[in-house]
């Protein structure tokens, strides 16, 4: 890994999830450009995967965090 993956693996894991999401719709934005080349939409496809797979975890994170343990040491949902 180059130190380039490095340190977008390290933005990605301090951005919020709104800033992740934004991230993702100028990538859409992009790719949506009918000057975009092919390899580029690729790369730019690549790079939204993995953004959402950050948000996907962050959301996994949030969800498991909302439950409480009931008076009979039990979880539930919050």
């Amino acid at each position: 890994m180059n130190g380039e993956e490095t340190k977008k693996e390290k933005q990605e894991q301090t951005a919020s999830i709104e800033e992740l999401f934004a991230q993702t719709e100028g990538i859409i934005n992009n790719m949506e450009k009918e000057e975009v080349p092919l390899e580029e939409a690729f790369r730019l496809y690549q790079e939204g995967l993995e953004k959402l797979k950050c948000c996907s975890l962050m959301l996994d994170t949030v969800e498991k965090k909302m439950q409480v343990i009931n008076s009979n040491g039990e979880l539930e949902d919050f």
